[in-house]
């Protein structure tokens, strides 16, 4: 089977395309998300350091 070429139905070419961006939004969310989670929890962690200091 060769995949070098693309397609005779465009409707397949298509699917393939939009399932590929999909993929890289859902994966582009999943990382954004993840990285604001954890500098929310270092905002919260300076300022509750700030607030009580060790002594």
């Amino acid at each position: 089977m060769n995949f070098s070429e693309i397609p005779e139905n465009p409707f397949i070419f298509l699917s393939w395309v939009t399932a590929l961006g999909l993929f890289l939004s859902l994966t582009e969310a999943t990382i954004k998300i993840k990285f604001e989670k954890i500098s929310t929890f270092r905002k919260r962690q300076a300022l509750i350091n700030s607030l009580y200091p060790k002594i």
